[in-house]
């Protein structure tokens, strides 16, 4: 027995429908048709979006403990990062600041003159990051450094951290060591 395709059925379905309804006669007598099956069914597809996240902590600066000098001078917040990336998460959420909740407990965000980060990357157990923008202590000793170092040390890839000023120096750009930029000195 010889098969006709399916497609061959449904369009012999659609002319029959067709031709009862634009006939244009008269006849009242009522229609039958009957639906065509396919030969192949489709399987559905399912798409299962992973929507991983990893909790980090970010450090800022504790504004009532700097002022009476009490530590510790950083205090960290949770935070949520979605991974791979979750350094750059973090210092993401670093730059996005404290909450409206966490600024009325006294945290406060210390820039430096600092707009961003760029050149995240981390060889050899080291952390290398570059801040955009300025770069200034204004004469103190809390920077923007002393959220950066904890968060990127944080990691257990991580056992220094070295950080460039928006010009690409660091006062030691080598070795086995931590380093901050010049203009971060107080």
């Amino acid at each position: 027995m010889k098969r006709i395709p399916a497609l061959h059925f449904g369009l012999l379905g659609l002319a029959i429908v067709a031709g009862a309804c634009g006939s244009g006669a008269s006849d009242t007598t009522p229609t039958t048709t009957t639906a065509v099956q396919p030969t192949t069914t489709l399987r559905p597809t399912t798409t299962t979006q992973v929507h991983a996240t990893a909790t980090v902590q970010v450090w800022f600066l504790d504004s009532n403990h700097a002022i009476t000098g009490e530590e510790p001078l950083y205090r960290s917040v949770d935070r949520t990062v979605k991974p791979p990336a979750v350094a750059a998460g973090a210092l993401d959420a670093l730059f996005a600041g404290p909450t409206a909740a966490e600024r009325t407990t006294g945290l406060t965000l210390i820039l430096s003159g600092a707009t961003g980060y760029s050149n995240l990357h981390i060889d050899n157990g080291i952390a290398y990051v570059r801040l955009d923008g300025g770069c200034s202590s204004g004469g103190s000793t809390m920077t923007i450094a002393g959220e950066i170092m904890p968060i990127l040390r944080q990691f257990a890839s991580v056992n220094y951290v070295k950080i460039y000023a928006p010009d690409g120096t660091t006062e030691t750009p080598t070795g086995s060591r931590d380093s901050i930029p010049v203009c971060l000195e107080p």
